[in-house]
């Protein structure tokens, strides 16, 4: 979500209209998700891998796509998860994503207007009705039963390869290649062409998931001969470098690997108010990792369309920005901001200072609307290239989600966005980055037996897990990283619909319980018992009530990845009840036998020094104020900002996110860099912790705490 503490002014009134007409949206970039299926609307779709594989087996026999070119595109689609018929943030149903785009569905645009009349009659972006067409059916069909769902994409892909091959469909299985570009439903030709490699790696590697297991052909040779009659915008990612442009340092933009269809759309750095060169938006000009070292990447969603959030961006009213944004249906990838500058995207500078942000086409809340197997992909290549650019580890602890921010100060914790939500799969994210959440144990602790870190080297994690309730493997003040299955932990949150929600029929700001669906977390509560109260957030529930199961109740939640410290355990015969120490207390969590959430792990950790009782917590990782020039101080004097409401009693520990840092703060403050001083990096001699403290993270000082290896 869009968010910035960095501005001195309040955002305009005429903000709000400008948002309104910057989604007036346009093309397939521009669709959200449509209406969330109503019970009894539509069959039960077929579960499990031999329902689908015999899906996949009929409709190519039937369509004449070749078996693995359909079911290494639907992988890509879908991740051959039909999310029980809900629709994709693009308005994409089903295994293979088949689109229903209606005038009411359209951010920001009139359902009543011409335009919007116009674009949910294009075929291009209703593909769900042409491909029910094409086998016979009605729309609701295809869009909740999965195997109508196989046999209307199989169709709807063959009718474009026969269209590019006079009318015949191709014997051979790379000739696919251009109808496959074309089926990504992208705009332009890098997109097109990063769709279908990654359909085609899918088709010679093999692909093994939710079930299936495509067997990979390494013979097979791709043919793009074709993919000019697509008539696609831009260059082949090959040509682009020369059409880049620079940044300041010279930097050639879009930043991004050669692969990915990337573009860029500078973010407004104007002023606001001619006769004030301090009312800028939306980011600070720097010259990072010269002066500010990037740690972190922060995952974001846009609770809007793609085509508008990237307008709104443009405009310096804004007071908000993001280094890159990739839309839903195609993973296509905008960059906004140069890396070397400092976007304002998560209303605490002490995080943005140091981070690349990714916001993505979508709702942290939005009925079932799920993110799309394209965005998952193009994402984790984006972090793999900037994490080598700039040395970040790829783990949980500098991945976070702008969920895991806290405030710039008390009174902004409470109101911190929780953004990308329950429904991001933070598991299979990693798992695309090459770096998956495992269990990690000293050497000879495997629970199957002898091995080293992540179990390597004895039995399998699976076959020892009983004895993860084994004291010996997972003691008082160990590590334990949260790690429910995600496709397995379906749950039921609470929420309320955002004001620009596109659902057909919706009440903005209506409020109810949403569908069962995957969740990226484990609940929180009192006593190791499912009745009792959820955690209560003091910033959330200042008269001390319980959580709610409201999905933004951030506080009575650990995410997939987080990591903290064990301070008790209970086992039961369905499985084991940790305690972990959470934003000053303990919190307990259940792990059944069958999803044991509470992987052993390693982290460097912290806890209050000998003598002290308690500990202050952190907003914010600010120079001491003898730290800044005169100059500076009498303008921007910014010091560490104490989260009141928190502290760490003595006895508990905190797992930290990278070796103590500097007090920092990167003052800019006229646009042109007039102001005495200006673009200046303040770096203090106190030094501070980031610590994952409860959902979010928080800093500690450094001189309060003893370090140790857990």
């Amino acid at each position: 979500m869009l968010s910035n503490d960095k501005r001195r002014r309040a955002l305009p009134r005429r903000a709000s209209t400008m948002w309104a007409a910057g989604c007036a949206l346009t093309l397939a970039a521009t669709a959200v998700a449509a209406a969330a299926p109503t019970a009894g609307a539509a069959s039960v779709p077929q579960r499990g891998g031999g329902g689908l594989q015999a899906a996949f087996t009929t409709a190519a026999r039937e369509s004449g796509v070749p078996l693995t070119v359909l079911e290494a595109l639907a992988y890509q689609e879908s991740a051959f998860d039909a999310h029980g018929g809900a629709p994709s943030t693009s308005g994409g149903y089903g295994i293979m994503q088949l689109t229903e785009i209606s005038a009411a569905a359209l951010d920001g645009l009139d359902p009543d207007s011409a335009k919007a009349a116009s674009i949910a009659a294009d075929p291009n972006l209703n593909t769900a009705r042409t491909a029910a067409k094409l086998i016979g059916v009605d729309v609701a069909g295809v869009k909740r039963d999965d195997t109508l769902n196989i046999r209307a994409g199989a169709a709807l892909l063959a009718s474009y390869a026969k269209r590019l091959n006079g009318g015949k469909a191709p014997a051979d299985a790379g000739a696919w290649y251009s109808a496959v570009a074309e089926y990504s439903g992208a705009a332009d030709t890098a997109t097109a062409q990063q769709f279908a490699d990654r359909v085609f790696n899918g088709v010679r590697l093999g692909i093994a998931a939710g079930g299936l297991t495509v067997v990979g052909d390494p013979t097979v040779k791709t043919d793009a001969t074709s993919l000019s009659a697509l008539h696609l915008t831009g260059p082949a990612p090959a040509a682009r470098s020369a059409a880049k442009a620079t940044s300041e340092n010279g930097t050639a933009l879009p930043e991004c690997p050669a692969d990915l269809g990337c573009d860029y759309v500078p973010a407004a750095l104007a002023l606001n108010d001619p006769s004030d060169l301090s009312s800028y938006g939306n980011y600070d000009p720097a010259d990072r990792p010269e002066h500010s070292q990037i740690r972190y990447i922060t995952i974001h969603d846009t609770e809007g369309g793609f085509a508008g959030s990237v307008n709104w961006f443009t405009h310096p009213e804004a007071y908000a920005s993001a280094h890159y944004v990739i839309r839903s249906a195609d993973g296509h990838v905008t960059q906004m901001v140069p890396t070397q500058d400092i976007a304002w995207d998560s209303a605490n500078w002490s995080v943005y200072q140091h981070s690349i942000s990714i916001e993505h086409e979508g709702w942290a809340i939005h009925g079932a609307a799920w993110y799309t197997e394209a965005q998952y992909e193009t994402t984790a290549e984006l972090v793999r290239y900037l994490a080598a650019k700039y040395d970040i580890p790829l783990d949980r602890q500098h991945l976070i989600g702008h969920d895991e921010v806290p405030g710039s100060k008390d009174s902004g914790q409470g109101s911190q966005h929780w953004d990308p939500g329950p429904n991001w799969d933070w598991s299979h994210f990693m798992d695309l980055l090459g770096a998956p959440i495992l269990p990690s144990f000293p050497v000879g602790g495997h629970p199957g037996g002898p091995g080293g870190p992540n179990g390597q080297g004895g039995q399998s994690v699976q076959a020892g897990i009983a004895r993860l309730a084994d004291p010996a493997f997972n003691p008082l003040g160990s590590v334990v990283v949260v790690k429910p299955n995600f496709r397995g932990n379906l749950q039921v949150v609470s929420g309320c619909t955002e004001a620009n929600d596109p659902t057909p029929g919706a009440t903005p700001g209506q409020c109810g319980e949403q569908p069962s669906q995957p969740t990226n977390f484990v609940w929180l509560r009192t006593a190791p018992d499912p009745t009792a109260p959820l955690l209560s957030e003091p910033y959330l529930h200042t008269d001390g009530s319980p959580g709610t199961d409201a999905a933004s109740d951030w506080g009575d939640k650990a995410v997939t990845g987080q990591k903290f410290v064990v301070a008790d355990r209970k086992i039961t015969r369905d499985g084991v009840w940790t305690a972990i120490w959470y934003g000053g207390r303990e919190a307990w969590f259940a792990s059944p036998w069958t999803d044991f959430a509470a992987l052993p792990s390693t982290a460097t950790v912290v806890k209050p020094k000998a003598g002290l009782t308690s500990i202050p917590v952190y907003a914010t990782a600010a120079p001491e104020a003898a730290a800044y020039p005169p100059p500076i101080a009498a303008v921007d004097l910014r010091t560490p900002k104490l989260l009141t409401k928190y502290s760490i009693p003595a006895g508990q520990a905190y797992v930290t996110a990278g070796p103590a840092v500097n007090g920092e703060y990167w003052f800019a403050y006229n646009i042109d860099a007039s102001a005495e001083m200006d673009r200046t990096e303040v770096v203090g001699t106190t030094q501070f912790y980031l610590v994952q403290f409860n959902h979010r993270m928080a800093w500690v000082n450094a001189a309060d705490v003893d370090v140790s290896q857990s």
